[in-house]
Formats: structure tokens, sequence, C-alpha cells
């Protein structure tokens, strides 16, 4: 007989990809009205920089990007963490085609990362 495994459903575990942005992705976030760095995003919250003190608990906010053209999110942001003065928040009255928006997004960072490897990869070759 196999042994039973059983594991517990944690509704906290992540469920979405998290991509690091580099300085170069055309991203850009405004958390009420305030221009914050993006340190992370994935399709559920975001990870920001922001010098000052983020008391309250939601914040209206603005994501904007550049895929294959300019993209625009409005929502609301729940911070979930503060340890300043990096934040995460996760996005709260969202539309479902904005979430996509930003999977879509998600994607596109992934495949310059795997650019910026590659051309890493192919730069030391050429080096040795």
């Amino acid at each position: 007989m196999k042994p039973v495994i059983e594991i517990e459903d944690d509704d906290s575990q992540r469920f979405n990809y998290r991509v690091t942005l580099h300085e170069d992705d055309p991203v850009s976030l405004e958390v009420a009205g305030v221009k914050v760095r993006v340190i992370d995003i994935s399709a559920n919250g975001v990870a920001f920089r922001y010098q000052g003190e983020a008391s309250q608990e939601v914040y209206p906010m603005l994501l904007t990007f550049e895929v294959d053209k300019v993209y625009s999110v409005a929502c609301n942001l729940k911070i979930n963490r503060r340890k300043n003065p990096e934040y995460s928040a996760e996005f709260v009255d969202i539309d479902e085609k904005d979430v996509e928006t930003i999977t879509r997004l998600i994607v596109e960072c992934q495949k310059r990362d795997i650019r910026r490897a590659k051309a890493l990869k192919s730069e030391a070759k050429k080096r040795s």
C-alpha cells in the first residue's frame, strides 16, 4: 500500500510568478500620485521603494508600461508589508482585463531577462 501524503492548502502561498524589474524595463508606478520605484511585480501585486511613510492601508495607484504599446492600469493597492523604504502590496478592485495586461508585462520582462542572460553568456564566451 502506498503512503498517503496530506498537504495542507495554504491560501497564503504565491500562485503567480513575480518578476524583478530592471532599470531599462519601461515601467512606471504612481502610488497616491507619487512616483515610486518598482522592485518586482506579479499579477496579484507589486513591491516598491518609497522613502516616505505609507501609513494608510489602501492607496490608489497607476501603473504604466510599454510592451507593444503603452498600457495603463489604475486600481487600489493594499499595503501588506512595510519595511521602509520597501513596501509590498496587493492589487485590489482590479479588473480581470487589467490582470491579463499585467501578465503580458510579466511575460515580456521574462523574455527580456532571458535575452539579457544570453547576451551576458555570449559576452563572457567572447572574453575567454
